[in-house]
């Protein structure tokens, strides 16, 4: 816990850093599976049945448990290019820690998993930081939608550790399963499907 107070303080660092456009009123495109609101920042360039490329970078993220797709072992190794090429949004939410609306960049988690090709008996999610710190999310949550992967700030800057990143889980406003500040996990490194 006290990691995460730490991080908080962090975060309220992070808020100069989070600039960005304010229009985030933009529909997703057709064929992108997160109809939320966001700017466009890339299209997807990488979408479900295609295979994931082994990281070239250092790995952000690790997907284990119940799914088809893997690129190490019984794994989805992403690293935060390959991890982006599921198309980038930026959305501007009020993040609960620092108290204040900021702008992130990122991908839709529903998009990740759909990547990720879940097995048809998937139920939730466990979500798991760097400190430890751990989430569960069930699939009805995830499928509710308004939940991002993000990888930078509003400016497209990386998010440092001691600031919550590379990797952290957000919710758009008024999406129920965020409403816990405890749901935010930052430092996101692995996603076991269960």
């Amino acid at each position: 816990m006290a990691v995460r107070l730490a991080v908080a303080a962090a975060l309220l660092g992070l808020a100069a850093a989070c600039g960005g456009s304010p229009d985030t009123g933009a529909a997703a495109p057709a064929g992108q599976a997160e109809p939320a609101p966001g700017k466009i920042i890339s299209p997807a360039t990488l979408k479900p049945g295609q295979a994931v490329p082994k990281p070239a970078q250092k790995p952000v993220l690790t997907i284990t448990g119940k799914i088809s797709a893997a690129n190490k072992g019984h794994a989805l190794v992403f690293d935060r290019r390959t991890l982006e090429r599921l198309g980038v949004v930026q959305v501007r939410l009020y993040e609960p820690w620092a108290k204040k609306t900021l702008e992130f960049r990122g991908v839709w988690l529903k998009d990740l998993l759909a990547v990720a090709a879940l097995q048809a008996d998937a139920a939730r999610l466990h979500m798991t930081a760097l400190d430890d710190y751990q989430v569960n999310l069930t699939m009805a949550e995830v499928r509710a939608g308004g939940i991002l992967v993000a990888t930078a700030a509003g400016d497209g800057s990386s998010i440092p550790i001691d600031q919550g990143g590379p990797v952290r889980i957000l919710f758009l406003d008024g999406v129920p399963a965020g409403a816990n500040p405890d749901q935010w996990i930052w430092s996101l490194t692995t996603v076991d499907v269960r």
